[in-house]
């Protein structure tokens, strides 16, 4: 295969841009081959169709996103800390990364079932990473036992509906604002204050 990996970069830039904008069905080779600045023949060169495009996108941005999150929750101390982390860095991840949200919520539909078990499974990596968290904290008295795949599942899903609001909302702040307010309610629970129960 000729070109370059920055060519083949390019071209997955511009399609994330056009598919956002336009949607997978609407957006063609050639539109993307002019957007990212190459012959039509070149992004055939990297990628056989337009699905095989959207496929190799999807995965990069499931690889991308749980190695960010991962790489930059290293080093921080205790639960509390690495959940705030969490929360910031996936709402900053949809509002830097907005074309590549809108394309896994409105594109979802083009996924293969091949595909559709990768997802998953990169899923699953996902909340059995953050179940490992709860779990050693639980076992340091930081929180106190549970069943730590469920709760994993609840923060991850609660995270992932907000995010996807993000990535079709006009508003650029709303998400950031509320991370103090989402930590308060992972932290604390819905339960009345002590002394306050009725």
């Amino acid at each position: 295969m000729t070109g370059t990996p920055d060519k083949k970069s390019s071209i997955i830039r511009a399609a994330f841009r056009l598919f956002a904008e336009k949607g997978f069905h609407h957006t063609t080779v050639d539109e993307i081959a002019a957007l990212a600045g190459v012959g039509k023949g070149t992004v055939y060169e990297y990628f056989s169709s337009k699905q095989k495009l959207l496929q190799e996108m999807l995965l990069l941005a499931s690889d991308y996103y749980f190695s960010d999150f991962t790489r930059h929750m290293e080093g921080i101390g205790d639960l509390k800390e690495k959940l705030k982390r969490l929360v910031e860095l996936h709402f900053q991840f949809f509002v830097e990364h907005r074309d590549i949200a809108r394309v896994v919520l409105f594109e979802h539909r083009y996924i293969t079932e091949d595909l559709g078990d990768l997802l998953v499974e990169k899923e699953k990596r996902r909340t059995a990473y953050l179940a490992e968290l709860l779990k050693v904290s639980a076992a340091q008295g930081e929180i106190r036992p549970v069943n730590f795949q469920v709760a994993a599942k609840m923060i991850t899903g609660a995270l992932w509906n907000m995010g996807l609001e993000m990535a079709v909302s006009e508003e650029e702040t709303a998400g950031p604002e509320l991370a103090g307010e989402i930590l308060d309610i992972l932290w604390t629970g819905l339960a009345p204050a002590e002394g306050a129960r009725g």
